[in-house]
C-alpha cells in the first residue's frame, strides 16, 4: 500500500465492505466489517460509507510525510 491515492480511493468506494482494512494487513477487523454489516442488515454499511467518504478525503488531503506516518493505523479508528 504505497499509494495513498489509491488507498484514499479505496475508502470512498468500499470501506463498507472492508477494503481499507485488508490493504493495511488488518484481516480480522476487515473480516468484522463484513460481518456486521450482514447480521445488521446493512446498517453498519451504511455508517461505514460515510466514515469511508470522510476518511478518503482525509487521506487525500494529507501530505505524503502525514501519510507515512500515520500508515497502518489510519483505519484503527473504524472498528466496524
Amino acid at each position: 500500500m504505497d499509494n495513498k491515492v489509491l488507498f484514499g480511493i479505496m475508502c470512498i468506494i468500499f470501506n463498507s465492505y472492508g477494503v481499507p482494512c485488508f490493504m493495511q494487513g488488518q484481516v480480522k477487523t476487515g473480516i468484522l466489517r463484513i460481518v456486521l454489516g450482514v447480521v445488521t442488515c446493512g446498517v453498519i454499511g451504511v455508517i461505514n460509507v460515510i466514515k469511508g467518504i470522510i476518511l478518503g478525503i482525509q487521506v487525500l488531503n494529507m501530505s505524503d510525510e502525514e501519510y507515512e506516518a500515520k500508515k497502518g493505523t489510519i483505519t484503527s479508528g473504524i472498528p466496524a
